[in-house]
């Protein structure tokens, strides 16, 4: 990981073989049939390579120091967002799931989940891949770090860890010292005869409850914590899927990609990421509060961190890579001096070529603007509920795409939003997008009904006060992610 946010996305490929078995099988748990299986397990390794590059911390997630339980909810999260779109293909058991509510199991124990996440995260890690996914001790060794021959130690001092902290969240809530006594016996001795205790647990349902389920850990945790944690769990039937399938060779083939073109370009630099202070407007054009910063003098890094913004921008600025797309990111050159602000829409000449719509169209191409300005940074306008801005001769034609995005930044506490419309602005829009409401700078797409054609294109705003709210950096059409990979799977 540390080797990936340092752009050696070359490393990837190690993550990938040690989880791909893991995330195939648990993903033909949630949907029918093979094909539907890879799609959802490409999707999600795609989404962890992005959140690595892009250098977004996994630190602040549940269960920090596991990646497996991660990826697992990532493949259910993947397969819950199909109901909406291909029902057909979520398999029986999860279709019904799903239509139920996707109810996590609340008469499961609860408090064991949560003695769970009370351990270290080292912890954590071992006792999933020990005894909730009975994976091989040279292979859980490896994981975790420890040496080969320690794992068995250290998987019962872990149980132990994990008996004292579920006897801890009962502790906490008893009143009666005669309980506490009891109950802190029998967990520092969990080999002790219950007899030592058994009057007081005869006369106290409660702590006869506890002790059972302190006696019986070992047999609730495989069961039971895959369940709290994730809510859909097959249980023997994702094992043996996780055993029948082979471990890849190759890398995938995004990733492939993705090497074939860094190599054919110049070495790129690491991807970084600099956060905007909320309300700081300084910072905004040189910020990305969700994107990685792309070094500008360097194309590979265009082709690594395009694809690796994920289902909205990462995707986007995958088009990018191609040297005449690239070129159409600085803004086109104009025929005189730049228009002032506020210029009328007869001081621009409209162009004499049609503006591709695919993700990034510059904002300052426009033909014709109306109550803009320009904004702090370079390449930025700033826009107001009173603004237009027109561009003629807009080109849909060549994809099919399903995603308006925008990259922009709105007032802090959000409220803004900008509006897309086609041939008139007084047609219903085509996407409207609310930039983040910490006044950051981001690429924000939202779903559309795909364009083809050329078109006038009108781009409009609206603020919660009459002040200009929105700077606007670029904006245009692109591919949804699953569009994406098939793409790259062609030849």
């Amino acid at each position: 990981m540390i080797a990936l946010r340092k752009g050696r996305i070359e490393f990837f490929r190690h993550l990938y073989r040690r989880h791909y078995a893991a995330v195939q099988a648990y993903a033909s748990q949630c949907v029918r049939g093979p094909l539907p299986a890879q799609e959802v397990t490409s999707d999600v390794f795609a989404h962890l390579l992005q959140q690595l590059v892009s250098g977004e911390s996994l630190i602040e997630r549940r269960h920090p120091g596991c990646l497996r339980p991660q990826l697992l909810g990532k493949v259910r999260t993947a397969a819950i967002n199909r109901w909406h779109r291909e029902r057909d293909t979520l398999s029986p058991d999860f279709q019904a799931w799903v239509a139920a509510g996707s109810r996590w199991p609340w008469g499961e124990d609860g408090q064991l989940a949560l003695a769970y996440e009370r351990l270290p995260a080292t912890t954590q890690c071992l006792l999933w891949h020990s005894v909730v996914e009975r994976d091989d001790p040279a292979f859980t060794a490896r994981i975790t770090g420890l040496d080969h021959h320690a794992v068995p130690a250290a998987c019962s001092q872990a149980m132990t860890a994990l008996r004292q902290a579920r006897a801890d969240l009962y502790l906490e809530r008893l009143e009666r010292a005669d309980c506490r006594d009891v109950i802190e016996r029998l967990t520092q001795r969990p080999e002790a005869d219950p007899a030592e205790g058994w009057g007081h647990l005869r006369a106290c349902p409660a702590c006869a409850a506890v002790y059972k389920d302190l006696s019986q850990l070992d047999e609730q945790l495989e069961a039971q914590l895959p369940v709290r944690l994730l809510g859909w769990w097959t249980g023997q039937q994702y094992l043996h899927a996780k055993a029948a399938i082979p471990i890849p060779l190759g890398d995938p083939p995004f990733l492939a990609r993705l090497l074939e073109r860094g190599r054919a370009d110049a070495p790129a630099e690491p991807s970084r990421v600099r956060r905007a202070t909320p309300g700081s407007r300084g910072n905004r054009g040189r910020s990305r509060a969700a994107s990685p910063q792309f070094p500008r003098r360097s194309r590979a890094a265009f082709a690594v961190a395009g694809f690796l913004v994920g289902v909205g921008a990462g995707v986007l600025l995958l088009t990018a890579c191609d040297p005449q797309l690239g070129a159409r990111m600085q803004p086109p050159p104009a025929s005189g001096p730049s228009p002032a602000p506020d210029d009328p829409p007869s001081q621009q000449a409209t162009p004499p070529h049609a503006l591709s719509a695919r993700f990034p169209v510059q904002v300052n191409a426009y033909t014709s603007q109306q109550g803009t300005s320009a904004g702090p940074d370079p390449g930025a306008r700033a826009l107001g509920s009173s603004s237009v801005l027109r561009y003629d001769r807009v080109d849909f034609s060549t994809v099919r795409d399903t995603l308006a995005v925008a990259r922009l930044a709105g007032p802090s506490g959000g409220g803004a939003r900008i509006e897309l419309r086609l041939d008139s602005p007084a047609r219903p829009p085509l996407a409207q997008i609310m930039p983040s409401a910490d006044g950051s700078v981001n690429d924000i797409s939202v779903p559309i009904t795909p364009v083809v054609g050329v078109h006038r294109l009108y781009v409009t705003a609206h603020c919660p006060t009459t002040d200009r709210c929105v700077e606007l950096y670029a904006f245009g059409a692109a591919p949804s992610l699953s569009e994406t990979l098939l793409a790259l799977h062609r030849p």
